[in-house]
């Protein structure tokens, strides 16, 4: 019995029942009664460890974003920060597509769903993320932490990095970019982003990066190609 197993173990469990749903149904359209009785607790039972449906799913979401904190942070660096940083991007929206049948819907509901209570922290975490992977182009001087210098901040270019993957993986859950498409186009605007702080004299070196990828970008499934 789920019951009778310690709060904290509990949790990890009723979370991995709840990606099993997810993942075979590929949706998150279901009530908490449903997720209930699928874990096997009340739902008395469910409210009191989660609170609501809103703050499963953003568990669930969290709980991904650490594999990708994990994951980033065992790869080997390419000798280039900037490099390194893209790679960051290319990383998640492989990860994405690995296991599109549980992030697709996840993320259909996180952009479709203003859950003020988990969304913000949620947030703030991946651009953490984005700030700690940009610490590389930091210590080049390509970006800095004081916003009173000209140029730009690492908090700019963690936003800018962050806002960006959230509009792509809006299209990519929207069926507008395929999987490969939407590593690509990921991949792609990140390199346009960065590039945008790197010296004239190794941006064109760098653009080569940009160029091998557009073959792969395709078109959105809502723009008419010329």
């Amino acid at each position: 019995m789920i019951r009778s197993i310690p709060k904290a173990e509990r949790r990890g469990i009723i979370l991995d029942r709840v990606e099993e749903l997810i993942n075979a149904t590929s949706s998150t359209d279901f009530t908490m009664q449903t997720l209930a009785g699928h874990v096997g607790v009340s739902p008395t039972t469910f409210y009191n460890i989660f609170g609501s449906k809103g703050a499963v799913l953003y568990d669930l979401l969290n709980r991904g974003l650490d594999e990708i904190m994990s994951g980033c942070d065992a790869m080997p660096s390419q000798g280039d920060p900037v490099r390194d940083a893209v790679a960051t991007m290319t990383f998640a929206a492989e990860f994405f597509v690995r296991k599109s049948r549980l992030y697709r819907p996840l993320y259909k509901f996180q952009l479709g769903e203003r859950d003020m209570a988990a969304r913000p922290s949620y947030l703030t975490r991946g651009l953490e993320l984005w700030r700690r992977r940009l610490a590389g182009m930091m210590d080049l001087g390509y970006l800095h932490d004081d916003p009173a210098r000209p140029g730009f901040t690492r908090h700019d270019m963690a936003l800018a990095l962050l806002s960006h993957s959230s509009g792509v993986i809006d299209l990519w859950v929207q069926g507008d970019l395929d999987d490969d498409a939407f590593v690509a186009r990921m991949t792609h605007d990140a390199w346009m982003l960065v590039l945008s702080v790197v010296p004239d004299a190794r941006r064109a070196a760098l653009a080569e990066e940009i160029h091998g990828l557009r073959a792969r970008l395709g078109h959105f499934g809502f723009v008419t190609p010329t």
